[in-house]
């Protein structure tokens, strides 16, 4: 009787040590639900209108195919699968550029754009030595902050694209 007791608190406890932290991730709802990391975001943001740049590293994409991909992506058109995550940067004060890019976001599979906002002058250094992977930004801030319209940064693809 005392060995049943036993078994029975040491599953218990180790039912708690075990259960409360995958309780507190989420993790158990997530594999209950069945999503997982490759489906499409459930809803697809609506692009903004307004004109806009993409400026893509093309030294972080050495692969021409999937660099010609991603131009394609940024122009606005369809593309099929691409085994590629890539980190998008926007202007902390560039709200339309923000949108932008979490309309972009959403029409990719769940995880493969990284997005965050970054303050201008910091974003413009690491362009200025390519550490950046994508940036993203409306007409009106490209053209206040880079007037010379990327002259002598071979290493940067410029996309231009018109909201709808």
């Amino acid at each position: 009787m005392r060995m049943i007791r036993h078994i029975i608190v040491v599953a218990v406890l180790l039912a708690l040590l075990a259960g409360i932290p995958a309780l507190a991730t989420g993790y158990p709802q997530r594999l209950a639900s069945g999503a997982d990391a490759i489906s499409s975001a459930t809803v697809v943001l609506d692009q903004p209108s307004g004109a806009y740049v993409v400026l893509i590293n093309r030294d972080r994409h050495k692969n021409n195919e999937n660099l010609k991909v991603w131009e394609e992506f940024f122009s606005g058109k369809e593309i099929s699968f691409l085994f590629e995550d890539i980190s998008c940067v926007t202007a902390d004060t560039d709200p339309a550029g923000l949108e932008l890019a979490r309309s972009f976001q959403s029409r990719l599979p769940e995880n493969q754009m990284a997005l965050r906002t970054e303050n201008i002058t910091l974003m413009l250094s690491k362009l200025d030595y390519g550490y950046f992977d994508v940036i993203l930004m409306s007409r009106e801030i490209y053209e206040a902050y880079l007037p010379d319209d990327m002259k002598g940064r071979s290493h940067v693809l410029v996309v231009r694209s018109e909201g709808l």
